[in-house]
C-alpha cells in the first residue's frame, strides 16, 4: 500500500493512493507541512485516491486545522463517495459539504 502528496504553488494539493491507518500517519506531517507552506486557499483533490477509510476523513480535519493557522480557506474536491458516508456517520457531514467544491 502507498499514497502520496503532491502540492504545487496555487494551493492545489493531491492526494493519491490508498489512505489508510497504514499511510496515514506519515501523510499526517507531510500535509500540514504542505498545508502551511501555501499562503492563500487550499483545495485537497481526493481524485487520485484509490481506497480510503476514516484515515481520509482525519487528514481533511488535520488540513482543516493547518489551514485554521493561516489565511485562506480549505476546500474539497473529488471527495469519494465512501469518505462522505463516513462524515455522514460521524456527524460531519454538513461541515464537509461546506468545504466541497
Amino acid at each position: 500500500m502507498s499514497a502520496s502528496i503532491a502540492s504545487d504553488k496555487d494551493g492545489l494539493i493531491r492526494l493519491e493512493g490508498e489512505l489508510d491507518f497504514t499511510t496515514g500517519v506519515s501523510l499526517r506531517a507531510e500535509l500540514e507541512q504542505a498545508v502551511r507552506a501555501q499562503s492563500g486557499d487550499v483545495t485537497l483533490d481526493f481524485a487520485g485516491v484509490t481506497h480510503t477509510n476514516s484515515v481520509g476523513l482525519s487528514l481533511i480535519l488535520v488540513a482543516a486545522r493547518s489551514q485554521a493557522e493561516g489565511a485562506g480557506r480549505l476546500r474539497l474536491q473529488n471527495v469519494p463517495t465512501g469518505l462522505q458516508s463516513i462524515a455522514r456517520v460521524c456527524e460531519l457531514e454538513d461541515w464537509l459539504a461546506t468545504l466541497t467544491v
